[in-house]
């Protein structure tokens, strides 16, 4: 029958920490190897696995050089942008250093730490917005429409990065240089999700003159209507992508026919769009030239 484990000391519970802490705490080698404990790295352990970026970044974060940073893919996670693929807790972690890139088990290691702008995000440091999205580019299997996406979310949070954006794609050099500079001036402030942003070039691919996005719409008298997805104001056209919690919630659903029902009373052509209208080229092509006849 196995022996029982020896209890940790209570410092080291519910967190990572060094081997070295361990040991300094009396914690023996064989109580260091036990099933039990967490490896997310050489000399690191943990008494419970990481459920979140957050958590694993943090427990890493004890095993780094000083002045390192998260970057690429961890730093854009951190950031919390839609991204094409979920964290999952096998997924290494992007760490940005001065010199020779980190070469430890979960980590993936970069160079170039004195050519980033970093900035404290939640107690970690991390690239800033603009060169995370740089560094997005040369993430394999990252499109130009992924960057746009990515960059859609950062400039509705704060549209001043679009300067910026503008400028990062004008000096662009490095792997994914190309993207970068497709994607840069196609980002805009206020898009609402990624398939808004989806959206949003489909329409520019199909040589319709951009709408406002999230845009205000009010009455004649000045009364507020609606917020709606996408505005062309002269042609009085909205078009409003539905997601699917519009179709699963019944609330949402009966509430956006009552709002549609009012912008149609008050002149307004409104065009609902779904996830299919983009996916599938036929019913794609229909909205499209539905709105060339209306908008030009």
């Amino acid at each position: 029958m196995a022996r029982p484990l020896t209890p940790l000391p209570s410092t080291l519970l519910d967190r990572a920490f060094t081997c070295a802490e361990a040991r300094a705490a009396k914690v023996t080698r064989s109580r260091l190897d036990a099933h039990d404990l967490e490896r997310p790295s050489w000399g690191l352990r943990s008494t419970r696995p990481a459920s979140t970026v957050d958590e694993q970044t943090r427990d890493l974060s004890a095993i780094l050089p000083e002045g390192a940073a998260f970057s690429h893919l961890t730093a854009a996670r951190l950031w919390r942008l839609p991204l094409p693929t979920p964290w999952h807790r096998t997924e290494p972690v992007d760490v940005l250093t001065g010199g020779t890139p980190l070469r430890r088990a979960g980590i993936r290691g970069h160079r170039g730490l004195e050519r980033r702008e970093v900035e404290v995000l939640r107690g970690l440091r991390v690239t800033c917005p603009v060169p995370t999205w740089v560094d997005l580019a040369a993430v394999p299997g990252f499109s130009v429409e992924h960057l746009v996406i990515a960059g859609d979310a950062f400039a509705t949070r704060d549209p001043d990065l679009l300067p910026r954006f503008a400028r990062a794609g004008e000096r662009a050099g490095g792997r994914g240089r190309r993207k970068v500079r497709a994607a840069a001036g196609l980002i805009r402030s206020g898009s609402g999700s990624p398939m808004e942003t989806r959206a949003r070039l489909a329409f520019g691919e199909a040589g319709l003159p951009e709408p406002e996005l999230n845009a205000t719409v009010h009455a004649e008298d000045g009364h507020f209507l609606a917020r709606v997805d996408f505005l062309w104001r002269e042609a009085r056209v909205i078009v409003e992508y539905e997601g699917d919690q519009h179709r699963t919630d019944r609330r949402q659903w009966q509430y956006d026919i009552q709002r549609v029902r009012l912008l149609e009373r008050m002149g307004w052509k409104v065009i609902r769009i779904t996830a299919a209208d983009l996916s599938d080229p036929q019913r794609r092509g229909e909205v499209m030239r539905t709105l060339h006849d209306l908008v030009g």
